[in-house]
């Protein structure tokens, strides 16, 4: 993947997305593309045939998407193809996302635990943590068996560890860092 491709594209949009006004309908529509041929592996190896011409796939485009998105984003997916760059319609909508996000003050975190957790913990860490970094937090949920008990939790490039197994390794550290000594 060209990582300065798909930030660009991405940054086209976004720039259209705040001059009309359509942040969020721009980034539903972009997501929503994204996740049909995400979803449909059939369907994106159909799309992504040596032997479909560009007219092809923008038909294609047109059969699946005139109706459902508007048409910016049925004209950046038209680009794309002219370019070759049909396949980073995923990265580029994470891209945007990220760009969306930061503009409304929004923070991805993943709250890491050993079993799923609940609507009511996950809300509550949600909460939680928009006071404690005082922006909206939108918060996911992944499991990892190796974390015991508790919770990990990734924000803004951070961990922070409120796990069974990070204390169990901080306590570890404490008691082989002390000194004993005789009475």
């Amino acid at each position: 993947m060209d990582k300065l491709v798909v930030k660009r594209y991405a940054e086209a949009l976004f720039d259209a997305a705040v001059e009309m006004d359509k942040l969020s309908e721009f980034g539903e529509q972009i997501n929503f593309v994204s996740d049909v041929f995400s979803d449909n592996e059939e369907l994106t190896a159909i799309f992504e045939h040596p032997k479909l011409t560009k007219a092809d796939k923008k038909n294609m485009l047109d059969e699946l998407f005139k109706e459902k998105v508007s048409v910016e984003i049925l004209n950046l997916c038209y680009i794309m193809v002219d370019k070759g760059r049909n396949k980073y319609i995923k990265y580029v909508s994470e891209e945007y996302n990220k760009l969306s996000n930061r503009k409304l003050g929004i923070v991805e975190a993943k709250a890491i635990t050993a079993i799923p957790m609940t609507d009511e913990e996950k809300e509550h860490l949600q909460t939680t943590l928009s006071n404690k970094l005082n922006k909206k937090i939108i918060l996911t949920n992944s499991i990892d068996e190796s974390v015991v008990g508790g919770v990990l939790v990734e924000v803004e490039g951070k961990i922070i560890d409120g796990s069974i197994k990070g204390k169990l390794h901080e306590l570890y550290k404490s008691l082989n860092n002390m000194n004993l000594t005789k009475e």
